[in-house]
This record gives C-alpha cells, sequence and structure tokens, in this order.
C-alpha cells in the first residue's frame, strides 16, 4: 500500500515532465513530416516570418511607426524594413532559427518542461490522499 502513495506522486512527475518535453520537442521537431506530423516551426515558418516583420517596427523601436507619417516615403520605409526582417528570418536554416528562438525563450520553455512535472506530482499526491480515504 505504502508503495502506491509513493509511486503515484512520482509517476505523476515523470508522465507530467515527459508530456510537456515532448510538446517542447514537437515546437522543431521533425523538421521533414513524419506520418502526418511536423514541428510547427517547420511547418509554419513562412507564417511566422511574416508576422514577426509585421510586429518588427513596434518591437524594436515604437517610436519607428512615426516614420510612417513622413510623406511619400515613410510607409516605403516602414514596409522596406519589414521586408528585410522576413527576409532574414526565412535565410535562417531550420537549425539556425531554432537555435534563436532557445536562445530568447530558453528559461520560459524548461519552465514548462519543470512545471508539467510538478503538476503531474501535485496530481499523484492528490490521488494518494483520496487512496488513503
Amino acid at each position: 500500500m505504502i508503495y502506491k502513495i509513493i509511486a503515484m506522486p512520482v509517476i505523476g512527475f515523470i508522465i507530467g515532465y515527459l508530456t510537456n518535453y515532448i510538446a517542447v520537442k514537437l515546437l522543431f521537431h521533425p523538421r521533414n513530416k513524419i506520418l502526418g506530423i511536423q514541428g510547427i516551426l517547420p511547418k509554419r515558418k513562412k507564417q511566422l516570418a511574416g508576422k514577426i516583420a509585421d510586429i518588427s517596427p513596434e518591437i524594436i523601436m515604437p517610436e519607428f511607426r512615426k516614420i510612417e507619417k513622413i510623406p511619400i516615403i515613410g510607409e516605403k520605409i516602414i514596409n522596406a524594413f519589414q521586408r528585410a526582417v522576413e527576409k532574414q528570418i526565412n535565410s535562417l536554416s531550420l537549425n539556425e532559427l531554432e537555435k534563436l528562438i532557445y536562445k530568447v525563450i530558453k528559461k520560459e520553455l524548461k519552465f514548462i518542461v519543470w512545471i508539467g512535472g510538478i503538476l503531474g506530482f501535485l496530481i499523484g499526491c492528490i490521488q494518494s490522499l483520496i487512496l488513503l480515504i
């Protein structure tokens, strides 16, 4: 009986951790479709590049939007900047883009994996308490 009580939180942690670990890996892998499954980044790289390019002036410098108000050339400057950002992102290999994204959100991805384990552990503890009742 005691083994079941101890095993539930441990197994819950392992399941939660591994589930979130796999989910994070599926953001980037597989690079090519396997059985209809492809990583989100490889599958939607061009769409993501376009969306990042759209918001890039605001991310880099909110004042950049003031350039749009310059008669005749303002909007052209913004569009050229956005096209350059999109082109640069699309020119990166999937490996380079993955490394870049990991540099930016590495801590957050680790947090997601660990929180899965912690939540699984807590659910296992609740199951153990229910078993004791």
